[in-house]
C-alpha cells in the first residue's frame, strides 16, 4: 500500500498541484475547481445532446411526416423494447456503450486524483519546512515556540516566499488555530499535536484567530501576524544569529518596534 501511494503521489499532475499550493487549502481548492470545470463540461455536453435530439426529432419537423407519432401497435410480430432491456442495434448500441466507457474512464481518472492529493496532504514528509513554529492555544490567546527556543505571547513574525510549518496542540481547552488570508487552519487540541503548513506570498499584517468557540473570551482570542518581506529576514540574520534565542528576541523585538512606529508601511503589501 506504501508503494501504490508513493506512484499515486508522485503523478505529474499531483506534482504540479502541489507545487503551485501555498496551503493544503490550496490543495483542496484546486481539486474542487478540476470537479466543478469537468462537471460544467459534462453538464453542457449531455444538455446540448439532448436539446439537439429534441429539436431534431420533433414532430412538426419538416422530414417527420408523422413518423415520429406513437400509434398503438397491435401486431404481436411487432418487436417492442422491454424494461431494463439494452438497445441491441448497432448505431444505438454503440453509442450507449460508448457513453458508458468515457463515464468510467472520468470517474476513475477523478477517483485516482482525488486519491493521490489527498495522500500526498497526509504525507507530511512531501513538505520540508523552511522554519517550524510551535503554537499552543490557551484560554485566551496564543503562545508561539521557534525552532530557536524563543517563546512569546505576542505577534508571530515570519518570512514571506518560505514554508512554515506550525505544530499546534492546547493546554487547556480545544481551541483551532487560522490565519485569516494565509489559508492555514488546524484545530488546537489538548494533548495533541496537529500539523499544518503556510506560504505568504505577500508581506504584510494578518490575524491569528481562534476559530472554535472556547470559552468567554474566545471574540478576544486573536494575534497579529506579521510577514516581512524575505530582504528584512535576510538582513536579521546578517545581523544577529537567529539560532540564538537571545540574539533573535532582540530582533523581533525591533522588528516589532519599527512595525508599530510604521517603517514598514512602504514595505507591507498586505494590510489589516
Amino acid at each position: 500500500m506504501v508503494g501504490s501511494g508513493a506512484i499515486l503521489t508522485s503523478l505529474p499532475g499531483v506534482e504540479a498541484v502541489a507545487t503551485l499550493s501555498r496551503t493544503q487549502v490550496d490543495i483542496f481548492s484546486r481539486l474542487f475547481l478540476a470537479f466543478v470545470v469537468l462537471g460544467t463540461t459534462v453538464g453542457v455536453v449531455v444538455i446540448s445532446y439532448l436539446m439537439y435530439n429534441a429539436y431534431k426529432y420533433r414532430t412538426d419537423a419538416p422530414d417527420a411526416d408523422g413518423k415520429y407519432d406513437v400509434e398503438e401497435e397491435t401486431d404481436d410480430d411487432v418487436v417492442r423494447p422491454q424494461l431494463g432491456e439494452i438497445p441491441t442495434s448497432a448505431k444505438g448500441g454503440k453509442k450507449l456503450f460508448l457513453s458508458f466507457g468515457l463515464s468510467a474512464v472520468l470517474v476513475l481518472g477523478l477517483i485516482i486524483y482525488s486519491y493521490s492529493l489527498l495522500l500526498y496532504v497526509e504525507d507530511t514528509g512531501d513538505v520540508e519546512p523552511d522554519m517550524e513554529v510551535n503554537v499552543e492555544g490557551f484560554q485566551f490567546a496564543w503562545a508561539y515556540e521557534y525552532d530557536n527556543g524563543f517563546e512569546t505571547t505576542g505577534e508571530l513574525v515570519v518570512p514571506n516566499e518560505e514554508v512554515v510549518g506550525l505544530e499546534v496542540s492546547s493546554r487547556d481547552v480545544m481551541h483551532n488555530f487560522g490565519i485569516r488570508g494565509l489559508r492555514a487552519k488546524t484545530d488546537a487540541m489538548p494533548g495533541q499535536t496537529t500539523e499544518t503548513w503556510f506560504q505568504a506570498d505577500e508581506s504584510g499584517e494578518y490575524q491569528a484567530i481562534c476559530f472554535e468557540l472556547c470559552g468567554s473570551g474566545h471574540s478576544n482570542m486573536r494575534e497579529e501576524v506579521l510577514v516581512v518581506p524575505t530582504s528584512v529576514w535576510e538582513q536579521g540574520q546578517e545581523n544577529y544569529n537567529f539560532d540564538n534565542p537571545d540574539e533573535f528576541e532582540q530582533w523581533y523585538d525591533q522588528t516589532i518596534d519599527a512595525w508599530k512606529n510604521g517603517e514598514f508601511d512602504d514595505q507591507l503589501e498586505v494590510t489589516n
